[in-house]
């Protein structure tokens, strides 16, 4: 397993200078891009693919994975699949959405499929990262379980967030194994100290989890408790079970997503790789 970045965890950085921010990430070691809504198409700084690709390659960085907004039937995606075909991406997925009920999910599930066969003529899969409310339940079975016995095995895969998943009730680890056949990516960060004893939004009343899950209500559990968390390495999650249940069923990346930081980006994802590197099972290269 190789170790990359959602550039999400440095959202600011981007903003201000995108080219010295990736080439500043290369340094670090982190080779291994996954894009955000945000700044994900086109690449930051590089309207035109072929640019791109020249300086991923210059830089010996790869983008492994691409997201897309919540609701990307709005975006260009005709666009974003040759865009990133250019540059050899295996798969773009959707950073998640929120559903008012099994016949929603059902809906949307249609679309994900779509996508997939748009994804399948370039050589790309379509892939779905969970947050919390993934592991909730519609008729008796987990809201993940519904959309991926719903999609097509082999065009829509799966992007574990490990945090997201431990924040569900369910065990990050449990779940790489329940899913290991549509599994493509982790993603990683830590949970701070202070939630030792009340990680879990639902066992510790945080959100009812008889309530629908709302954006409303994810922001209570996002913004609301950005000090949750914490660089890899400085919290409490058992990242090591994390990497070698990864390596166990093949999952090529584990990618460091950093939502909230009190440090500057940079400096908060330093710390991150410097803990990666201490971490048994992790290719370097």
């Amino acid at each position: 397993m190789k170790v990359g970045i959602q550039l999400f965890s440095v959202r600011n950085h981007l903003t201000e200078d995108p080219v010295k921010t990736l080439q500043a990430l290369a340094k670090m070691g982190y080779k291994y891009l996954e894009t955000e809504p945000t700044h994900g198409y086109p690449l930051p700084g590089f309207p035109k693919a072929k640019d791109a690709k020249k300086f991923l390659e210059d830089n010996d960085m790869k983008v492994v994975g691409m997201h897309l907004s919540t609701n990307p039937e709005n975006d260009p995606m005709e666009e974003v699949f040759d865009y990133y075909a250019e540059l050899g991406i295996p798969q773009i997925g959707t950073t998640g959405r929120f559903y008012d009920n099994k016949e929603d999910l059902l809906k949307v599930c249609e679309m994900y499929n779509k996508f997939g066969e748009m994804g399948r003529s370039r050589g790309i899969v379509f892939y779905y990262h969970n947050h919390c409310h993934e592991f909730q339940y519609f008729d008796g079975e987990y809201v993940m379980d519904i959309l991926l016995n719903n999609t097509n095995p082999e065009t829509v895969k799966f992007e574990l967030d490990t945090f997201w998943a431990a924040r569900g009730d369910v065990d990050p680890v449990e779940m790489i194994d329940r899913y290991k056949d549509r599994l493509v990516l982790l993603h990683q960060k830590d949970v701070s100290k202070a939630y030792e004893g009340r990680v879990g939004v639902y066992s510790s009343g945080f959100v009812d989890i008889n309530k629908p899950f709302t954006r409303e209500v994810y922001g209570t559990i996002h913004r609301g408790q950005s000090d949750c968390f914490a660089e890899v390495g400085t919290g409490i999650m058992d990242i090591q079970a994390i990497i070698d249940a990864g390596n166990q069923v093949g999952v090529p990346y584990i990618l460091l997503e950093q939502d909230f930081t009190e440090k500057d980006e940079m400096e908060s994802v330093q710390i991150s790789m410097d803990a990666f590197r201490k971490y048994k099972g992790i290719e370097w290269s």
